[in-house]
């Protein structure tokens, strides 16, 4: 069954200069509405596609597509290249010996790929801490922290399932209504069952905080559900992070960007370093595209940095369709008429209103 959604994404260079774009929507696909062309397309060994294309100064790209929402995909063969891409190892997941050495400690007594990736799900849904806006990114910050967001149980799954030769890799994409709900989760590899959905983030909350999303227009699942199982409210802007960015992105040095007269923000740290979104790349790879990635002009650093985030991510809106829209709207209504009843209950005496 499909369920829809209308996708509305758009970003407005408030910068000085030229700013450099890359991303992974849809840009060349004919059912798009698009205000540009991409200027190079690049497709790599996940089968990602990356386009680019530059923004002048306050120039306006606008992007209009519906999709389906995501579903798992019972793809039952990896190429030699998609299975060697998804057990890389990179700055944010990270394979070596101590991920190698944890990872066999957790699934010590599992045989099967799906068995060590349930107890690797388990350990990382109980061992680690929700927590949102985390310090640092990446496999090693979350191992040294023990908490982090959805983007940090995901690098570490992703880190524990690779350094045993489970393929697996990192969602990244969105909550399938409203604006700007960004989201994380991962698939595993299974020859029997193909890309499995897994979501601990998610699992941890509902075990953790069961009222989280209790006014949420997400439907929730019990927090075990959520390996081999998702609610279907969600969308896909890129298959993994750290994706190698073509043309190649020119880091500006880090004294260069330190010392200048305004330093730019660093949202979070990566390896204890800080890392500058849009003027530094992770050895030539964005961080994660969610959904797309930049690179400012480097007369920015003389001015003060702009704090608004719509700069870093763009803005993007997704609108529901069918009857998952419907029941959005009596849900909304519902809500503002409990709240309109309550409120009056308590002003007035009516057995009626009460």
């Amino acid at each position: 069954m499909k369920n829809i959604v209308n996708i509305a994404y758009s970003y407005h260079n408030s910068n000085k200069g030229i700013t450099r774009i890359w991303t992974t929507l849809p840009m060349d696909h004919p059912d798009v509405t698009c205000t540009h062309s991409p200027e190079e397309k690049t497709i790599d060994d996940g089968n990602n596609e990356l386009f680019y294309f530059t923004l002048k100064e306050n120039e306006q790209f606008q992007m209009n597509y519906s999709i389906d929402t995501y579903k798992q995909n019972e793809q039952k063969m990896l190429t030699d290249k998609e299975k060697a891409f998804y057990l890389r190892s990179g700055t944010l997941v990270v394979v070596d010996e101590q991920m190698r050495n944890l990872a066999h400690e957790i699934t010590a007594g599992a045989v099967t790929t799906m068995e060590k990736a349930k107890a690797i799900f388990n350990y990382t849904v109980t061992q680690y801490k929700y927590v949102y806006p985390p310090k640092g990114r990446g496999t090693k910050s979350f191992l040294q922290a023990k908490q982090g967001d959805c983007g940090e149980y995901s690098f570490l799954f992703s880190s524990l399932c690779r350094s045993i030769g489970i393929p697996c890799r990192t969602l990244i994409g969105s909550w399938a209504n409203g604006k700007m709900g960004a989201h994380v989760w991962n698939e595993l590899y299974d020859e029997q069952a193909g890309w499995v959905p897994v979501d601990c983030s998610l699992a941890s909350l509902q075990k953790k905080k069961k009222f989280q999303f209790l006014f949420s227009n997400i439907r929730t699942l019990k927090w075990t559900a959520y390996f081999g199982q998702l609610e279907g409210q969600r969308v896909v802007f890129s298959y993994d992070a750290e994706l190698y960015l073509s043309p190649k992105y020119n880091d500006l040095d880090k004294l260069t960007i330190v010392n200048s007269p305004y330093p730019p923000i660093a949202p979070f740290q990566i390896d204890g370093e800080p890392f500058y979104w849009g003027y530094e790349a992770v050895d030539g790879c964005a961080p994660y595209l969610q959904p797309v990635y930049m690179q400012f002009d480097q007369e920015n650093l003389s001015l003060k940095p702009n704090k608004n985030e719509h700069n870093y991510l763009g803005k993007w809106k997704i609108t529901e369709t069918g009857a998952q829209g419907v029941f959005l709207k009596l849900k909304n209504w519902s809500y503002a008429a409990f709240f309109v009843f309550f409120t009056l209950s308590l002003l007035l005496s009516s057995p009626l209103v009460s």
